[in-house]
């Protein structure tokens, strides 16, 4: 006879997951465990099992995706030779077959698996008591010495589970551990992933799993064949690399053990909620790139994606180019069985070498990615582009010469063509630099400036939108071009009103008036004083008033009707409240970006679902200074990042434009080269959640927050706080926007009495926590951007 535990999932559709059962202790995880308890052993007891079933365990309950998803365990005792057919076995097929006094559960989406008896999975089962036999027992002393099961057997485990909401960070630390084994569980909402941003464990011998190890997995309980990833260390002296995980579901288990203290080990990592998102379909371009999902991080376990490239219109090949191929477990296995990327019938899972990244294929490609339900990696980055094809080669490429070339001979490292041309347009460019239509590489810097740098004039063949001066011949100019004592239009008219020995005086820092000149003094726009020849600092400083004066957010208080004027509440349909916006002009408003990115079940993307409220303080109550508006269209930035948040702004345009009243006026705009020192005293606002996991308030909120500096911030948050974001808030905590708060304005009160936005909330750790400030998009970097988009 030999014992032996499964461990398994259900959702159960006829109940329903609430906070409390997030926690093992309380009475309504005890109460609910029991009953499943009971119902599982019902089902084995009146089962041909029946007489092998010693008991079951309940471990953990999550959200399911309509209903409340169990992860269980059960323990058998059999011949080995029934043991296989009890591991097959699924409870809702025995519940079907059974005779069930109990009213049935209402089961679905069921998963059985075995369990290996190693210790991290014993210890799961409490096994320093007796939950386990003795004969379990004398297996693990003889893995090691008398001490070393001490240490084992004589502590317990430490769980620990923890919620994540969209938008939100939440921390795993463990310093100097003081337990064998200990396991995180973490949860996001349905329709959600989890991703995990982890360090790797540090004080440790690379390769050594016996001593400890640490392991992520796409399931509630440590299952060998839902392993994500697992390390047991690396070295003292080395960097440790930045890992990104992302499950396949909403849950996630971390745990980590080892079969003796040690001092000095540190592992920190932090995870957060990622709308679920699909793969696949049928792309139709002339360049773009294909990535695995949620790449950079690693892709989820049980992928299957199928892509279909094809061109806008016949008669043109395509050139692909691997520029990342990072999908095998093990490189030294040539064959291609767990994950792998198949493009045109050809199956590849391991490095490639130089000379194989780039093929040329007929148009249409197929890209087809699996991967099972273990161990995954960063994944792949394609990119693709169209090559004409000449009538007279068909299915070929022709030639400068007019002779004809196979495909697979295109860029390939080979000049098949006398002149080169089967090489020519094989570059891949690098970051910051422009594909020319020559295939030539040229710094981005030179994309629309009028110079003509790649020698074919194709970087200036879609330049509108970031034309600030046209000249008489058709050239665009860029506005850092105007003005910069270099002659780019034939008559001049770039550099008219501007002196080479006056700008020469300008730094980055300095204001630029309209006319080209440039201010030394700090922060002059809408101050009151007209420091520009041209008045252009003074021009359209009608914002950023309080016409009704007063003398979220967490630790803040009520703000009185009319106080905040440009601050928007953007609600979608039946969801009611979802983020905050700022008001910065009669048609726009600004908000974070993402607010508007879409989950399986809700597209947030999708303008029309949207409607903005203005002039609104008590939440919902429409009273004769509100305006509601639907919006147009939503304007999200290009290099907007999910993953890292960087690039977190999106502007909203109205269906119409609102009249500005004492309770609707827009807030200032700083110039890109304002400066919000640090210790600047701010203000943000919102209806957001008044503490961590509560209810959205009804009454809007505002809070004093300080501007902390980066240095500062990253420190705290392991350099993940970008150029293109700011910090504040109070580092003692109890004073911090929350959920709910998104895309709201921190506003900061400036010379002239002018209040200017600094920031939009984007993201955090927690809420109004100690050393967890709140991490706001810089507006002012993004000035010229918003400027070109509603201009």
């Amino acid at each position: 006879m030999s014992v032996f535990y499964i461990g398994g999932s259900v959702e159960i559709a006829n109940l329903t997951y609430t906070s409390e059962l997030a926690d093992s202790q309380s009475a309504q995880f005890q109460t609910q465990a029991e009953a499943v308890k009971h119902y599982l052993t019902e089902i084995y007891d009146s089962s041909v099992w029946a007489k092998y079933y010693v008991k079951s365990g309940v471990t953990a309950f999550s959200e399911g995706e309509g209903g409340l998803r169990v992860f269980y365990w059960s323990k058998f005792c059999s011949p080995s030779d029934v043991a296989s057919n009890i591991r097959s076995a699924r409870p809702s097929r025995l519940q079907r077959t059974g005779a069930l006094k109990s009213k049935p559960y209402f089961i679905r989406n069921e998963e059985v698996y075995s369990f290996q008896n190693n210790w991290d999975n014993l210890q799961l089962f409490d096994l320093d008591s007796e939950e386990y036999d003795l004969d379990d027992k004398n297996k693990i002393k003889n893995q090691g010495s008398s001490q070393s099961i001490k240490w084992q057997l004589g502590f317990q485990a430490m769980s620990f589970d923890l919620y994540a909401k969209y938008g939100n960070n939440r921390t795993l630390t463990l310093t100097s551990p003081k337990k064998p084994y200990y396991q995180w569980r973490l949860r996001v909402p349905s329709g959600h992933v989890v991703r995990l941003v982890i360090t790797p464990l540090q004080g440790a011998t690379p390769g050594n799993c016996a001593a400890h190890k640490l392991s992520a997995y796409d399931f509630l309980l440590p299952l060998q064949n839902k392993i994500i990833a697992r390390w047991c260390g690396v070295p003292v002296t080395g960097v440790p690399p930045v890992i990104k995980l992302t499950s396949s579901g909403n849950v996630m288990l971390v745990t980590f053990s080892f079969n003796r203290q040690r001092d000095g080990a540190i592992f920190k990592a932090y995870f957060q909620a990622m709308p679920k998102t699909g793969c696949g379909g049928a792309l139709s371009a002339w360049n773009g790139t294909v990535t695995s999902p949620y790449y950079p991080s690693h892709y989820p376990p049980n992928v299957d994606c199928t892509w279909t490239i094809s061109t806008p219109a016949p008669g043109h090949l395509f050139s692909l180019t691997i520029a990342v191929l990072d999908i095998q477990d093990s490189p030294s296995s040539s064959s291609c069985e767990r994950d792998w990327l198949d493009i045109n019938g050809i199956k590849l899972c391991s490095p490639i070498a130089d000379s194989s990244r780039k093929r040329v294929y007929s148009s249409p490609v197929t890209l087809h990615f699996h991967s099972d339900e273990s161990i995954t990696r960063k994944g792949f980055y394609i990119l693709y582009r169209a090559l004409p094809l000449d009538k007279s080669c068909p299915k070929q490429f022709q030639c400068g010469d007019g002779s004809c070339v196979p495909p697979r001979k295109l860029c390939d490292g080979m000049k098949d063509c006398s002149d080169g041309s089967d090489e020519a347009r094989c570059a891949v460019c690098a970051s910051g630099q422009v594909h020319c239509g020559n295939g030539q590489c040229r710094p981005h810097i030179g994309l629309c400036t009028g110079q003509n740098n790649c020698g074919d004039n194709s970087e200036e063949g879609d330049c509108a939108g970031d034309c600030y001066l046209r000249c008489p011949k058709g050239l665009c100019i860029p506005q850092s071009s105007v003005c910069d004592g270099i002659i780019d239009c034939k008559d001049r008219s770039d550099e008219i009103n501007c002196t080479r020995a006056f700008h020469k005086a300008c730094s980055p820092s300095s204001y630029k008036c309209l006319n080209g000149k440039c201010l030394n003094k700090l922060n002059p726009e809408c101050d009151g004083v007209k420091d520009c020849t041209d008045g252009s600092d003074e021009v359209g400083c009608g914002c950023g008033s309080k016409p009704r004066k007063k003398s979220k957010i967490v630790g803040g208080g009520n703000a009185q009707s009319g106080e905040w004027p440009w601050q928007v509440s953007l609600q979608m349909g039946r969801y009611g409240h979802v983020c905050g916006a700022s008001l910065i002009s009669s048609r726009w408003v600004l908000s974070a970006a993402h607010c508007f990115q879409d989950s399986d079940s809700i597209r947030y993307s999708d303008a029309g679902s949207w409607k903005a409220y203005m002039g609104m303080s008590i939440m919902n109550t429409l009273g004769v200074s509100v305006v509601t508006r639907l919006v147009r269209r939503i304007v999200v930035h290009a290099q907007y990042d999910q993953y890292t948040s960087d690039y977190d702004i999106a502007l909203l345009e109205l269906s119409a434009p609102v009249f500005f009243s004492e309770f609707i006026q827009p807030v200032c705009l700083p110039a890109n080269t304002h400066s919000f020192g640090s210790d600047t005293s701010c203000f943000v606002t919102g209806w957001g959640v008044q503490m961590e996991d509560g209810e959205l308030a009804s009454v809007l909120q505002q809070a004093t927050v300080k501007i902390i500096s980066r240095n500062t911030c990253n420190k705290l948050y392991d350099d993940a706080v970008t150029p293109r974001m700011l910090c504040a808030g109070n580092l003692h905590g109890g004073v911090d926007a929350c959920q709910g708060d998104s895309g709201g304005p921190l506003v900061c009160l400036e010379k002239g009495r002018k209040w200017f936005l600094a920031g939009i909330v984007s993201w955090g750790e927690g809420c109004a926590r100690r050393n967890r400030p709140g991490v706001y998009t810089q507006v002012i970097t993004f000035s010229d951007w918003i400027r070109q988009q509603i201009n």
